[in-house]
């Protein structure tokens, strides 16, 4: 547990190394995190909360074969994004999301740290990474980001045991990866945004160097998180305020694209 209260949280993770099999031919040329949304990338959505959360530095988590499209995008972004520094990391394998988040243990060191998945884009009157950011100072544990779905849906998502404790704010007490509606634990989902405190990185690591050679053998943060709440660690979820536009799809990118153009936001 973090025991110190957290100052500020000012490092970023962006895991950003998937293929998009789901997204092709929209990804056949084009990393996943740079396939545009209203005339924008999905990572520039990322990096305006990052900005608006007064992120200093973000970490880009490659995939190798990708590398020359995202050095190109941070080039651009430099000028568009100032206050941002960026470093890119490589995930040589893909052995799962929580490899992914480990693979920037160099630059977040032993601080709490955000970490945030392209695939949601979250609209709403406070921006969602500022809003974890400011409930894991007040809480001083991990926060993760909720959203309630339709029960007939559940098994789409890892969904979350709680107790509420607050205004949107709950403490989580189990975790549970896609299931069955009779089995899921409550209807609130998780969303691609978290704030975690050192402990977890740690968690990370040891994991990682536990990973066998199989192929089938992955890292999830979900297994870490669930790890962490067995040995009783403070993790705590918030329920979004506004809109979650899932861009995991075609049809959640067409989805969003209309949104986005209908709502009149300039971004």
């Amino acid at each position: 547990m973090f025991s110190k209260p957290i100052r500020n949280i000012t490092t970023l993770v962006l895991p950003v190394g998937g293929l998009g099999t789901r997204l092709h031919p929209l990804t056949i040329h084009t990393p996943k995190a740079l396939v545009k949304v209203a005339g924008r990338p999905l990572l520039d959505y990322m990096l305006i909360e990052a900005r608006d959360a007064k992120i200093k530095d973000v970490v880009l988590v490659i995939n190798p074969s990708q590398r020359a499209a995202f050095e190109k995008y941070v080039r651009r972004s430099r000028t568009l994004f100032p206050s941002l520094k960026f470093h890119v990391r490589l995930q040589h394998k893909p052995l799962g999301d929580g490899h992914a988040v480990a693979q920037a243990a160099e630059i977040v060191k032993n601080r709490p740290f955000a970490v945030r998945f392209c695939d949601d884009i979250v609209l709403g009157r406070v921006p969602a990474l500022a809003s974890l950011i400011a409930h894991a100072t007040r809480q001083n544990g991990s926060v993760i980001l909720l959203e309630r779905v339709p029960k007939k849906i559940v098994s789409r998502y890892g969904v979350v045991g709680a107790r509420k404790i607050g205004k949107r704010l709950y403490r989580i007490f189990r975790i549970v990866e896609k299931p069955v509606m009779k089995d899921a634990p409550s209807n609130l989902t998780i969303v691609g945004g978290y704030v975690f405190m050192p402990s977890i990185m740690r968690r990370l690591k040891l994991a990682v160097r536990a990973l066998s050679s199989k192929e089938k053998d992955v890292l999830r943060l979900a297994f870490v998180l669930e790890d962490g709440l067995a040995k009783k660690e403070k993790i705590f979820g918030w329920e979004l305020e506004g809109v979650r536009l899932d861009c995991g799809t075609l049809e959640g990118i067409a989805r969003a694209e209309k949104y986005i153009r209908k709502s009149g936001k300039r971004w």
